[in-house]
């Protein structure tokens, strides 16, 4: 068989902030410019980048975090079998080249020579395969997309891959590096943590053109330029080809509190941000030091608590709730314009459309019919108990919409409260202790496929399984090309219309930012460490 079919577009689409937010300029997606004040070029102590951000992960496991910002550190540090380019087409990494059998049960990837691991050791075949089994029992896309799966050592520069069934999601998850994606470590590392997340900072060792050098818990992570990186011999493109680390450091800074976030930014003190305060960007539109761009941040859902304490745990609970909610309130407040937020019936995102795209439920989305919301709840059994809404304070569209779901909710008669937290605390909570909240409202990142939506992941709330869900994932799972997965989608929305697991509220789009002087690419949700640079 020919190389696969290329990975479908995962874009968070750009596009023009409009006047009601700023004019900003978009269009190329690499920022160019310069450092305000003296930093920019030159020597050592000048070659750092320290960029700003609301929260740290909980952890920096590759495989198995979930948290957006261990991506975006993470990115320069581990590199995959294969990889994506900038039109999002599966390309070598680690491999120097892979095939796959004519019925599509296997794959053969042949390994690049001369590549290290940031301890010194060299990557070979053992590597490769304790790492991909270990993903695929710990990642929480690769539990189920890869189940039955397995990795096995050829010689020492050769693995293959040998799955159940043909599916089109194999490449698709092999080539993503965002969250709980497929990182090569060293066979020692793996030896010593098992399956259980990776806590040491000495063990947290990749391949990749920077090495993570200092985690100062709630304060910053730095990563550092690796001198010994052994780059792929092509021209780079998204994140294939050639790798270059230019600067010395990269300093990921948490500070929850947005306006020190944004004056730090209009002082110099930080040189970038993956999201600036949607309350403030008035004031940055004209701001001569920065370039700004916008992107597609994700879905913010409404998901249900299934704990059986719950009214919600009642379908016709969560019904009511979808029919009562109006969203144009609800995304106003979170990003503060309508240039920034879409209104999607289904599970997946407006830029996603060319792929995954339905009618199901578009008739009856955002009906905002608080008084046949009113009806439902008490033909569901409500009768007034108090009902928690779980809340994140450091993602500022996430928290600002939870204020107005609340509200909505008492507009049908729900006795609701906010309970908000820090993103590690909301974190436990959200996928821990489910009898504690009712209701949550979640900022989601653009997922891959369907299958890695609410309503489909078996550790997450909204879970209801059974035989027909079971035969609903296997068929979608099963299908051999993004074609006829794509004509599966319909059924996997009429799931979420019949179990209503959770509502879909908007997606919210962010601003991005960074100082005119840095030569920075934007690629796929995140900044590219890789090949930037100061200007002189």
């Amino acid at each position: 068989m020919s190389t696969p079919a290329p990975s479908p577009r995962r874009a968070r689409a750009l596009r023009r902030v409009g006047s009601a937010t700023a004019a900003f300029a978009v269009g190329a997606l690499v920022l160019a410019g310069c450092a305000s004040g003296d930093s920019g070029g030159g020597d050592e102590a000048k070659n750092i980048v320290n960029l700003v951000t609301p929260a740290q992960p909980e952890s920096l496991d590759p495989q198995i975090s979930t948290d957006s910002i261990m991506g975006e550190i993470t990115g320069p540090i581990f590199e995959t079998l294969v990889t994506a380019d900038a039109d999002l087409q599966v390309q070598p990494m680690l491999a120097e080249s892979y095939e796959v059998s004519d019925d599509a049960l296997e794959y053969t990837f042949h390994l690049r020579e001369g590549v290290k691991f940031q301890d010194g050791s060299e990557l070979d075949a053992d590597d490769v395969v304790a790492s991909m089994n270990r993903w695929t029992r710990v990642s929480v896309a690769a539990q189920e997309a890869f189940a039955g799966s397995e990795w096995t050592k050829v010689d020492d520069t050769t693995v293959k891959l040998t799955v159940t069934s043909p599916s089109f999601l194999h490449l698709l998850y092999l080539s993503q590096v965002s969250t709980a994606y497929p990182a090569i470590l060293p066979t020692e590392v793996l030896d010593k943590v098992g399956d259980g997340p990776i806590e040491a900072v000495e063990d947290i060792i990749g391949t990749g053109p920077y090495q993570l050098t200092e985690w100062d818990a709630d304060q910053k992570i730095v990563i550092a330029k690796w001198d010994d990186y052994q780059p792929v011999d092509a021209p780079s493109s998204g994140r294939a080809g050639a790798k270059e680390a230019s600067l010395s450091e990269v300093v990921f800074n948490f500070v929850p509190d947005a306006s020190t976030r944004t004056l730090g930014l209009q002082s110099g003190q930080y040189d970038a941000t993956t999201e600036l305060p949607f309350d403030s960007l008035d004031q940055f539109a004209d701001d001569e030091n920065l370039t700004l761009d916008t992107y597609m941040v994700g879905p913010i859902n409404l998901v249900y608590s299934d704990d059986a304490s719950s009214p919600f745990s009642k379908v016709e609970n969560r019904q009511a709730i979808n029919t009562g909610l109006d969203r144009d309130p609800i995304m106003l407040a979170a990003v503060g314009s309508e240039e920034l937020y879409d209104l999607v019936h289904h599970n997946m995102t407006l830029g996603q459309q060319a792929i995954w795209d339905t009618e199901v439920g578009k008739a009856d989305f955002n009906r905002a019919d608080v008084d046949a919301a009113k009806r439902m709840l008490a033909e569901g059994g409500y009768t007034g108990e108090p009902v928690t809404v779980l809340a994140n304070k450091d993602y500022s569209e996430a928290y600002n919409s939870a204020v107005v779901v609340v509200e909505q909710l008492k507009g049908m008669g729900v006795d609701a409260t906010l309970d908000a937290y820090e993103w590690g605390a909301f974190s436990e909570k959200y996928r821990e202790r489910r009898d504690e909240w009712d209701l949550v409202v979640f900022p989601f990142g653009t997922e891959l496929d369907p299958t890695q939506t609410i309503g489909f992941l078996p550790t997450r709330a909204g879970y209801f399984d059974g035989p027909e869900l079971q035969q609903l994932l296997a068929d979608f799972r099963g299908a051999p090309t993004q074609a006829e997965a794509s004509a599966l989608f319909s059924e996997m929305q009429q799931w979420i219309e019949d179990t209503r697991p959770m509502s879909r509220i908007g997606d919210a789009h962010n601003v991005y930012a960074a100082n005119k002087d840095l030569e920075l690419a934007w690629f796929d949700g995140h900044f590219t460490w890789w090949n930037a640079h100061w200007k002189n």
